[in-house]
């Protein structure tokens, strides 16, 4: 049996290179190399935490819905940040928006905040690391005679 899509060593990497970025290191450092560092480790983990969720919640495994599922979220999160990153509309809703879902996941005391976006275009150069759910996706896919009735011998 495969392991959980929310244990493979690639979303652990993705999201302790992400937390470690983004509460030390550009603490630390401040340079745009963080910035970019914390943009490569979300385009690779949170298409995959997505689909690792979506996996969970059906209480199973994905099998041959995995590469769909994490194409589904891999599309997603490009398409937000290449919208947050060009379109000041779409820049504020996600500072809104994710404020406020952070609120209502603390427990919504206090009031709503907003959360700190730096709007970038060039974070698009970014978009690349996207291949990397992808690639794992691909590479996790069951045999294609998984599913599939075996004939009896005759």
């Amino acid at each position: 049996m495969r392991r959980p899509l929310l244990l493979h060593p690639v979303l652990l990497i993705g999201l302790g290179t992400w937390a470690l970025n983004d509460h030390v290191l550009k603490a630390a450092f401040a340079a745009g190399w963080t910035g970019k560092l914390s943009d490569v480790a979300s385009l690779i983990a949170f298409p995959l935490l997505a689909a690792g969720a979506f996996e969970l919640c059906t209480r199973r495994g994905l099998g041959r819905a995995e590469l769909p599922v994490v194409a589904f979220w891999s599309a997603a999160t490009g398409f937000v940040m290449a919208t947050i990153n060009t379109l000041p509309d779409a820049a504020w809703a996600y500072r809104h928006g994710l404020g406020l879902a952070q609120w209502l996941a603390l427990g919504a005391q206090g009031t709503p905040h907003t959360v700190r976006l730096t709007v970038d275009p060039t974070d698009l150069w970014t978009l690349p690391a996207l291949a990397v759910p992808l690639a794992l996706a691909w590479l996790r896919r069951p045999p294609a005679s998984e599913g599939r009735p075996v004939a009896a011998p005759a």
